[in-house]
């Protein structure tokens, strides 16, 4: 609020209208982005405790298989199964507010604690949604947070199917190239995934649209009164799979424990993907003290990766020049 006295009616004075009411909008704008894709995507499932495990299992190598005739039965030992897991992470938002300010009438809130219970579970979520991609290392020790296992660290250390594109020595590629996509789309199907979503920077996503051959060689037909432009890929149809370019705004520039995520683009294969809850995400009141509100929003989750070598990844993207694929807000 200015501070300068307000003459009444006087002429050449900077604030005339001292009884004026003030112009305050009746409405809150929120910019920040709440999407959080992969979270809406994977299937959600009910775990019993705060270690899951699960098991993967492999056929032998095909090959050639005849026998003689009245043969006598050769046993081998088939491939061992392997046992997964992942721990449990809790994932919490608090919210406190004074009984002075939920007595008063804030512009565009009706109830200041509802705003931000309502406020704390979208950041909830976008948080959960950001160590989905980028969380760390399966933990549990006593001494620390028991954190949650995320896609990059399942892909970077379970899955054999990842690669480096082609001149990742040097890390000089500023962006995905066409063969290292399709490269490790068909590692993964020949193993026997088959990748539909490509998970990526927004940098990526506008070279995806911008150099990718195919892209260039498509022909879509506009009227000409509509004077339009189109010039984006929201599918690449390979032959090991169609695949979705889904951009997603939380692959960060330093991966949780280290690594920079920027460098990377995912291949997944969806359906291989669970998000499985001990304690769905819900509003706990808190106890009174004093003329306060208080409440937190607090659930348990974990990442069930049913392969790893379903999904992959390629690295190698040049550093330095992702400073806008990730939110400041």
């Amino acid at each position: 609020m200015p501070t300068t006295t307000y003459d009444i009616g006087l002429t050449g004075t900077s604030f005339t209208g001292a009884a004026n009411r003030e112009d305050l909008l009746d409405v809150v704008t929120l910019i920040s982005p709440t999407d959080s894709p992969l979270f809406t995507m994977f299937r959600k499932a009910k775990v019993s405790n705060v270690q899951t495990e699960w098991l993967t299992d492999t056929l032998t190598q095909a090959a050639s298989n005849a026998v003689v005739e009245g043969s006598s039965a050769v046993f081998t030992s088939d491939s061992a199964r392997v046992r997964l897991s992942n721990y449990t992470q809790i994932s919490r938002g608090t919210v406190e507010v004074s009984d002075t300010q939920r007595a008063a009438n804030p512009a565009g809130i009706k109830d200041q604690f509802r705003y931000e219970l309502a406020k704390k579970l979208k950041q909830w979520k976008r948080d959960v949604e950001h160590d989905i991609i980028a969380g760390n290392s399966a933990t549990a020790t006593p001494a620390s947070t028991r954190c949650a296992r995320g896609i990059y660290r399942w892909l970077s250390g379970f899955s054999s199917r990842t690669a480096n594109i082609a001149n990742a020595a040097t890390m000089s590629a500023s962006n995905l190239q066409e063969d290292d996509l399709n490269g490790v789309l068909m590692s993964v199907w020949t193993t026997g995934g088959l990748c539909d979503y490509v998970v990526c920077t927004p940098t990526q996503k506008k070279a995806i649209s911008t150099t990718f051959a195919g892209s260039a060689n498509s022909r879509r037909n506009s009227p000409l009164e509509s004077l339009s432009v189109t010039n984006v890929v929201d599918w690449y149809y390979s032959d090991f799979g169609n695949v979705k370019i889904l951009p997603h705004r939380w692959i960060t520039s330093a991966a949780v424990g280290g690594g920079n995520l920027n460098r990377l683009t995912f291949a997944l294969q969806s359906d291989k993907w669970v998000i499985g809850f001990l304690r769905p995400p819900k509003t706990i009141p808190l106890a009174k003290i004093g003329s306060a509100e208080r409440a937190m929003i607090e659930g348990e989750w974990t990442l069930i990766c049913m392969h790893p070598s379903a999904n992959t990844f390629v690295s190698g993207h040049a550093a330095g020049t992702f400073a806008d694929n990730f939110p400041s807000n």
